[in-house]
């Protein structure tokens, strides 16, 4: 006699039939025709490289100009003669052949480690507060008419979410694995969402084609 197949709970597969249908209503909010379509990459990208410009700026000015002289005051010198003795050992190399990378000394090596750990910071810091607090918009995205909301809500982000976001966004930029599987996330959902999209439940919508009630709504969210 063949064994009987266990029953499904109905529990489970209304629960399942909610999650399809649900995903489906989000993927249609987001869509290129929908009530609050889903920004394109390349005007992320530019709103991403405008961000990343003035917070390189900003963070070099932080960094070189007032924290590495009070912590690692001689990195800045010791950093620049390093770099004078790679191009010299470049340029006496004989020709057509290898030439060999100077030494780092341990001082420099902290100081540069010091210098790189703060800069995530200010990134992770500069992210997360225009998520969190400034209604999911960084400078460069207002600039582009862009915006983050929450794939829950349809609003501006939690404080929680928002900063999650900021550092995922920041981890990407340092870590070169991080970034390839951020981007590699977007081919796999019709809602353009990257990696820190999808890991903090946001979805970056383009303003300019959102219809004026929906941005009413979500306003007041």
């Amino acid at each position: 006699m063949s064994s009987k197949e266990p029953k499904k709970d109905p529990k489970d597969r209304d629960s399942t039939l909610s999650t399809v249908e649900s995903r489906d209503v989000l993927d249609s909010i987001f869509s290129e025709k929908g009530p609050m379509p889903a920004a394109k990459i390349g005007i992320r990208t530019l709103a991403f490289a405008l961000d990343f410009i003035l917070i390189t700026a900003i963070a070099s000015l932080i960094i070189w100009k007032i924290a590495m002289p009070q912590s690692h005051p001689g990195t800045f010198s010791e950093l620049q003669a390093w770099s004078e003795s790679l191009v010299n050992a470049y340029q006496d190399r004989p020709a057509d052949d290898a030439f060999e990378i100077p030494e780092i000394s341990n001082n420099l090596a902290e100081g540069l480690a010091y210098a790189r750990d703060l800069q995530i910071i200010i990134f992770w810091l500069y992210f997360a507060i225009g998520e969190a607090f400034f209604k999911g918009s960084s400078l460069g995205k207002r600039s582009c008419r862009l915006r983050t909301v929450s794939t829950i809500t349809l609003g501006t982000p939690p404080v929680f979410a928002g900063i999650l976001r900021g550092g995922l966004k920041t981890i990407t930029l340092f870590y070169p694995i991080a970034l390839i599987a951020t981007i590699l996330a977007r081919f796999f959902n019709k809602r353009q969402q990257l990696g820190h999209d999808m890991l903090s439940k946001t979805a970056v919508i383009d303003e300019k084609f959102v219809s004026n009630s929906t941005s009413k709504q979500s306003s007041r969210t």
